[in-house]
């Protein structure tokens, strides 16, 4: 997708998006493949659709269909009506949207990794069904099954954790950019202005190149078998 395409479905200007570029790569380390839970969701999505289908097993068909309805506290809207392919569907939507918007305003997406954070979405979204899709990964004689369930609990607790009373109004989040701004990297402060004098072929601030100088002179010197001058 080019810039321009993505600037308008985000209503951004094209010149933000690229001037930014270069620092979210440096804060992602130059890691351009981010693990997200999305993909592997739409992948248990499939598993399941497989299993109601009988496959790989004949018996996963009428245990699904056999499993309990979800209760009043499950994020599902599917309550009974229908098949087992809408209620896969609508375990799969709740907890899309669980992890699109709630999810990342809690800690949930620093502390578990993407395949923790998809069972414990599941897990809000339609416990029975979750349970018995861990039943058939899971073997009862495996040592580590407590502690994975465990995890996937507490993960499920965090998501839960979130109300829309801990989201920050709008004086607020003003009040928190103005301290922000303090600690704020002061080489992002324009970070247009400055994509754009790269552009143009001019030096960047003489800071930034203070600094490189200086520590190109400590690597010279670090490299000099007879030490640092005197």
């Amino acid at each position: 997708m080019e810039v321009q395409e993505y600037a308008k479905l985000v209503s951004a200007n094209p010149e933000e998006i690229l001037a930014a570029e270069y620092k979210v790569m440096q804060a992602l380390r130059f890691t351009l493949d981010v693990r997200q839970p999305n993909r592997g969701l739409k992948g248990a999505y499939m598993e399941l659709l497989n299993m109601e289908a009988g496959m790989p097993e004949a018996r996963y068909k009428q245990e699904m269909a056999a499993l309990a309805v979800p209760g009043k506290d499950a994020r599902s809207q599917w309550k009974g009506a229908g098949g087992v392919g809408e209620r896969l569907q609508a375990a799969q939507a709740a907890a899309k949207d669980l992890l699109d918007a709630p999810a990342l305003l809690t800690d949930a997406y620093f502390l578990y990794t993407p395949s923790q954070l998809i069972f414990a979405a599941l897990q809000l979204a339609d416990p029975p069904l979750t349970e018995y899709y861990l039943q058939t990964k899971l073997p009862v004689s495996l040592p580590t099954r407590p502690k994975i369930l465990g995890t996937v609990r507490d993960c499920a607790n965090l998501l839960a954790s979130f109300t829309p009373a801990k989201v920050l109004t709008k004086d607020q989040r003003a009040a928190l950019e103005v301290r922000l701004d303090v600690c704020r990297d002061p080489s992002t402060r324009d970070l247009v202005g400055r994509h754009l004098a790269r552009q143009r072929g001019e030096g960047g601030d003489e800071q930034e190149k203070a600094k490189k100088r200086a520590a190109q002179k400590k690597q010279r010197e670090a490299d000099d078998p007879f030490g640092p001058a005197l």
